[in-house]
């Protein structure tokens, strides 16, 4: 049932981007070419009735290690409890010298058709951003603080919207 879940939330995904057939091939993945700059990948898991949607955040690390030693905080800061990175995180292959950003979405009972359609977005906005900042870090520039990417036209969140983030405070006020 959860590989049909997984079937029926790719069918959704493409009719959002009008590409009907999407199908996942014989490794349960489908790769889509977002913009012609990086790839979606997205890949269900039956041992584990997951989703796995992951995409290339950089490809060929710097040689310069003081370079590579900051951008690898930076990426570790951001992926601290998947804070900036969609819930999700940073997968670093050292041999490959390729950098992946990866989340997960449960396929099992209770999880609709809509769930890819509906966090695929976010997720593509978020290695786009990643995307730029990683490129600012290995050009040696610094790529300022995060910006949550939002809908355009919208304003970005401020600390003060989410209790302050001051010890003692609350996270969210209600």
């Amino acid at each position: 049932m959860s590989f049909e879940n997984a079937k029926a939330n790719l069918r959704e995904f493409g009719k959002e981007l009008n590409l009907e057939g999407l199908d996942f091939d014989e490794n349960n993945t489908c790769i889509l070419g977002i913009d012609n700059t990086f790839s979606l990948h997205i890949t269900y898991e039956p041992n584990s009735d997951r989703l796995y949607l992951y995409s290339p955040i950089l490809d060929g690390l710097p040689k310069d290690e003081r370079i590579r030693l900051k951008l690898y905080e930076r990426l570790l800061e951001g992926s601290m409890l998947g804070g900036q990175m969609a819930g999700g995180g940073i997968g670093l292959a050292v041999k490959e010298e390729l950098i992946l950003m990866h989340c997960v979405i449960d396929m099992g009972l209770g999880v609709d058709a809509s769930a890819l359609r509906r966090f695929a977005p976010l997720f593509v906005e978020t290695v786009e951003k990643w995307r730029e900042i990683v490129t600012k870090i290995c050009a040696g520039e610094d790529p300022g603080p995060f910006q949550f990417p939002t809908p355009q036209g919208q304003p970005q969140p401020s600390p003060q919207q989410f209790g302050g983030g001051k010890p003692g405070e609350r996270f969210i006020k209600i």
